[in-house]
């Protein structure tokens, strides 16, 4: 009997969930029979826009006020594309509909809430900026970042502060890529990276992000705070910021503490400062890594044998390529670099 009974849930529960996917598809195939009939109305009057052979406002009389989404959405496609007045006649054509997409900031899925951000930004700005902006509180990192990045722009630098004040919470992001978005910044930012860097009530990952924001920038004026820095600090990836900031963008007179720094206790600082002393240094550095070449620690000793193909000093590589072992291994690469 139980099992009767047990065998005729899993059935009901089976065909209830055939039922779920079945209508799921059929709906899904519905959006998309939409979403293509739309395009075909919407194409015609928009290539004759763009085309100069009608104004932006003659396509309103082809869009229903409960297409908004989806025109948003299509329009959304040319705006990745075009620049220029092109771009500006998609901003005309959005105008009308962007309001009807603000309540989507508060509600549904991460998806739908990241689209509406997106829409706003590439369509609305400056006028949308502080919605944009208030998207940077979203509990989806994934909607705050398209936030962060669609405000992280020359043009928008006042809320450049704001964007900073919640970079701690995308560093679980690729460090290369928050980089990439503060340098994209442009000169206005420098400032305020440099601030960041100075900052010892930030996160230190924060802070070596903002370091290597300011490389790609090619700012000259990170290169003391770099220094400071050396001295004062001790974290990891603050550190290594730093002296690749010196790599750089230094001269001579920051060897002295590069140097120090070779000596470190940790690998990966060791390592960063040998490479630096390569780009930096001059000959009075080559005995220095010509020691460093017997570090334990294997990326050391690359970039200690880089460094000294960099100051010309090729006869001890050479002479390391002739033996065995892996120190030959090691030479033969870096010189065939």
């Amino acid at each position: 009997m139980v099992l009767s009974i047990a065998a005729g849930i899993l059935l009901v529960t089976s065909i209830s969930f055939a039922i779920l996917a079945l209508c799921l598809r059929l709906l899904n195939e519905a959006k998309t029979r939409r979403w293509e009939r739309l395009k075909k109305r919407w194409e015609p009057a928009m290539l004759e826009v763009l085309g100069g052979a009608a104004e932006p406002e003659a396509i309103f009389d082809r869009v229903d006020d409960k297409d908004a989404h989806f025109f948003l959405a299509f329009l959304l496609g040319y705006a990745r594309l075009l620049r220029g007045d092109e771009q500006d006649m998609v901003r005309v054509m959005a105008a009308p509909y962007l309001p009807l997409i603000l309540p989507k900031l508060e509600r549904g899925t991460a998806e739908s809430r990241g689209n509406a951000v997106l829409m706003l930004a590439r369509m609305g700005m400056p006028q949308y900026a502080d919605a944009v902006a208030g998207a940077l509180d979203d509990e989806s990192p994934i909607v705050a970042m398209i936030a962060a990045r669609s405000l992280f722009r020359p043009g928008h630098e006042e809320h450049f502060p704001a964007v900073l004040e919640h970079l701690a919470r995308f560093t679980g992001w690729s460090r290369s890529f928050l980089a990439s978005m503060l340098a994209g910044g442009g000169w206005n930012t420098a400032p305020l990276l440099r601030g960041i860097m100075r900052n010892r009530n930030e996160r230190p990952l924060v802070r070596a992000v903002a370091c290597d924001a300011l490389r790609e920038l090619n700012d000259l004026d990170s290169v003391p705070v770099a220094v400071e820095l050396l001295v004062d600090e001790t974290d990891r990836e603050l550190v290594a910021g730093s002296l690749r900031i010196l790599k750089q963008l230094g001269h001579r007179e920051h060897v002295s503490a590069v140097r120090l720094m070779a000596a470190s206790r940790d690998p990966v600082i060791r390592a960063t400062a040998v490479s630096a002393l390569g780009a930096i240094g001059g000959p009075p550095e080559i005995p220095l890594l010509q020691e460093k070449l017997d570090d334990p620690f294997f990326w050391v000793s690359l970039e200690a044998a880089r460094g000294l193909l960099s100051l010309g000093d090729t006869s001890t590589l050479e002479r390391m390529a002739e033996t065995e072992g892996p120190w030959s291994t090691l030479a033969t690469q870096v010189l065939t670099e």
